[in-house]
């Protein structure tokens, strides 16, 4: 019920599907970045984890990604 009233309220407000689904992503692509860090924080930190934080590899692969995903949103502004 909840998704059909959205849907008639996208529809009064004149807004695509495939747009807001577009926006959405969008929105995605760059807020993931900065959840990948607050994640990679959480992980690395000793007394969070209880003395077992993540291994240096499993720090490394999100951190490359973090700066792969910055990279393409600074692209795609940029571009």
């Amino acid at each position: 019920m909840l998704s059909t009233v959205a849907r008639v309220a996208l529809d009064f407000a004149k807004i695509s599907p495939v747009r807001a689904l577009f926006l959405t992503a969008f929105i995605n692509g760059l807020l993931a970045p900065i959840l990948l860090i607050g994640i990679l924080a959480a992980a690395s930190d000793r007394k969070l984890m209880q003395g077992q934080p993540s291994s240096r590899l499993s720090r490394i692969v999100p951190g490359v990604t973090v700066v792969v995903v910055i990279a393409a949103a600074v692209g795609m502004f940029v571009f």
